[in-house]
């Protein structure tokens, strides 16, 4: 694509999903909807007013740093809930344009247009960006790390660019520690690109080194407050509970032992993940059946969540999920596949095994979910292509 039509094309995706994003806007209230997103308010409260990045006192390291500050920069900067919202919208709306350029790397210039199209128009994507919640941010660094990682695969790339993917990803793992425990599969095909023994490992070694730059000033801050090397949350222990707990469905579930919330918190957390391995090796049959269940939420065409379970809602959801599921699952198999596409499915299969593991909602998938709608599209093609093909 030439220079004018390429900025053209930037510049339409962006402006479009960025008005329909404007427009969701317009339709919330100037107050939060969700849970999550008064404690990362409290987060940022408590961080302006020189308390620390903290929930509260006895939640020091619960939450990840990275979507909080980010919210605290914008506060101290003068912009309140309603400048928030809006600026989330134009990181959504840029990530259309960074799945372009993904697509771009991977598929066919038809694809990674029509995927950034159908990111602008997704309603998931849209509905985020309205609220106070990791994952518009979270995505945004995710395909930036995939990116850069698909960068860095390639031959005559100066291994010291590692720290470009290394970096972006210790940023998306600060957003949501799952990007940290991801980290070092990302590594694996790094060592299958082309080049020499020595290029290969520089690579690794300059990756490694941007993920521990990005990753330093958290790990030194929970060292000094707990003593501790604490490199994600306290709050896995609590979520692998939730999960998998004698009273679990594999969602949500707010059952918690008494009195365990007063424990010290990196103790708390520990503590929390022995009762959760204890209760699996009670019923080892149970936890598996759980984690089936589990897959079926993640991958769930309609919303788990029952505050989300009217016939609009489902409807949204069949009509823009439900109807990618199918083109995604061709899309999967239509050949070539390479490195890179392979790459994108490990993300994509990572992610579910984890939440099969420890909590599932389709609200966890919505990280992956640019990678569903790429596939979905090389699908889509594919099929039109066969079809076009048996009628001529």
């Amino acid at each position: 694509m030439a220079g004018k039509s390429f900025f053209k094309v930037i510049f339409i995706l962006f402006l479009t999903g960025f008005l329909i994003r404007i427009g969701f806007l317009f339709s919330l209230g100037p107050h939060f909807y969700f849970d999550d997103e008064y404690e990362y308010w409290k987060m940022v409260s408590n961080f302006i007013s020189g308390k620390g990045l903290i929930v509260s006192e006895t939640l020091k390291a619960y939450r990840p740093p990275a979507y909080p500050l980010f919210i605290a920069i914008l506060v101290r900067l003068g912009i309140r809930i309603t400048g928030i919202r809006v600026i989330q919208a134009a990181i959504s709306s840029a990530t259309s344009i960074l799945i372009y350029l993904l697509g771009r790397k991977i598929f066919s210039e038809k694809v990674s247009f029509l995927a950034a199209i159908v990111w602008c128009i997704y309603p998931f994507s849209i509905f985020y960006s309205g609220f106070l919640l990791t994952e518009t941010l979270f995505v945004f660094l995710v395909v930036i790390s995939i990116f850069s990682f698909l960068k860095i695969f390639e031959s005559g790339i100066p291994p010291r660019y590692g720290i470009v993917p290394g970096f972006m990803t210790g940023l998306a793992g600060l957003c949501r520690p799952t990007m940290e425990l991801f980290f070092p599969f990302a590594l694996v095909p790094v060592f299958f690109t082309a080049g020499s023994y020595r290029v290969r490992l520089l690579k690794v070694l300059f990756i490694a080194a941007g993920f521990v730059l990005a990753l330093s000033p958290w790990i030194i801050r929970n060292f000094v407050v707990f003593g501790r090397f604490i490199p994600g949350t306290t709050m896995g222990g609590a979520v692998f509970w939730e999960g998998n707990n004698p009273y679990s469905d594999g969602g949500p579930c707010r059952y918690f032992p008494e009195g365990l919330w007063q424990v010290e918190e990196t103790r708390r957390d520990g503590i929390f993940y022995k009762l959760t391995i204890d209760c699996i090796k009670q019923d080892p049959e149970r936890f598996i059946h759980l984690m089936v269940w589990k897959f079926f939420r993640f991958w769930n065409v309609v919303p788990n969540a029952s505050e989300y379970s009217g016939f609009l809602y489902r409807l949204i959801s069949v009509l823009s999920f439900g109807m990618l599921l199918p083109f995604f699952v061709m899309g999967l198999f239509t050949p070539p596949l390479n490195q890179k596409k392979l790459f994108l499915m490990s993300i994509i299969v990572f992610f579910t095994i984890f939440h099969m593991v420890f909590l599932a909602s389709i609200r966890y998938r919505f990280a992956i979910e640019p990678l569903i709608i790429l596939f979905s599209c090389q699908g889509l093609f594919w099929l039109y292509e066969r079809i076009r093909g048996i009628n001529q």
